[in-house]
């Protein structure tokens, strides 16, 4: 059986108008708020952005140091700089936040050039007085494909008068994933002398072949594997495996994230030859400070009152 029954519209909605107009209001107000969030967002993208840039134009991120010794003796034998900024707020800001907004606006460059310029400025003279000690600086993804980069680097050295040697280049391993792009880039870059790291090892594309593919000087090995150390993470199980890829390649390994001598520890039983970057041999500094340490003039942990202390963070521009 079939009943059929119909209303004109107009006799619809005047007998549901109440319903008709309250989802005609609930849509009014949703298109007003979703505006409104949108336009916060739009804001405070550009207002962060345009903060940023001034700030680099200005010269106003600050470069800090932090020490990389050898566990064998706990001497200081090369320096990682680390980029830093306090907004306009006063706000320090998270590198993950500052660095994604430079690359994906275009000028990450920008600050690479700004951080080779203050390591020159305030490690020249120690640089051409210690031919051994380092000073490492990380690189962006876009820097890798940037055709003005190498340039800058060799002009900003030539000026300075210091051999790249001693000038290391640290580069994420996800930065890699361009293979091509990234091998050609670091092969430029070893002919010319620079020492090349590949930073946060074991976080992406960890394999014997990629390395080799690579041909970097040594890996930084991710403070994800360093914290797991003393736990029943999985992690723990990879770190020989890592040591072992590295010995058979012929790579030096520098460990990040050491805060525990039971972390120090672990590593120094090697056999191998193992540098450490942490807070238990020191935090990121200003550059006085840091020539204080090298100099022996200050013991290594007397400066716990460092940046990173007074709220600001580092950047992986450095920075990674």
């Amino acid at each position: 059986m079939c009943v059929a029954a119909h209303v004109p519209i107009s006799q619809a909605m005047l007998n549901n108008r109440l319903t008709v107009g309250g989802f005609v209001a609930l849509g009014g107000l949703t298109g007003i708020l979703v505006g409104f969030v949108c336009a916060v967002i739009y804001r405070r993208t550009k207002g962060f952005e345009s903060q940023l840039l001034r700030a680099i134009r200005k010269d106003t991120l600050r470069i800090v140091y932090q020490p990389i010794v050898d566990l064998e003796n706990e001497e200081i034998v090369e320096v990682e700089a680390l980029a830093r900024w306090t907004n306009e707020d006063n706000v320090p800001v998270s590198p993950d936040d500052f660095i994604k907004v430079a690359e994906e606006r275009g000028f990450v460059g920008q600050i690479t050039k700004l951080v080779v310029r203050h390591v020159l400025h305030d490690f020249a003279k120690t640089l051409r007085e210690r031919p051994g000690f380092r000073v490492n600086v990380n690189i962006a993804a876009a820097d890798l494909a940037d055709p003005e980069f190498l340039p800058m680097l060799e002009s900003a050295l030539a000026q300075a008068g210091v051999a790249a040697s001693s000038l290391g280049i640290e580069i994420t391993e996800s930065y890699t994933a361009r293979q091509q792009v990234a091998k050609e880039t670091i092969l430029r870059l070893r002919e010319k002398g620079h020492y090349v790291h590949i930073d946060d090892f074991g976080t992406g594309y960890s394999s014997l072949a990629y390395l080799h593919d690579l041909s970097v000087d040594a890996i930084k090995i991710d403070k994800a594997f360093t914290k797991a150390i003393g736990t029943d993470a999985v992690t723990v199980t990879i770190l020989p495996q890592i040591l072992t890829m590295a010995d058979t390649l012929g790579l030096r390994v520098i460990v990040e994230g050491i805060e525990t001598p039971q972390q120090a520890r672990y590593f120094a039983q090697s056999e191998q030859s193992i540098y450490a970057q942490g807070w238990l041999f020191g935090r990121p500094v200003p550059p006085d400070a840091f020539l204080r340490l090298l100099e022996g003039k200050a013991r290594i942990g007397e400066y716990e009152e460092s940046i990173e202390g007074m709220g600001m963070v580092a950047s992986s521009v450095s920075a990674a």
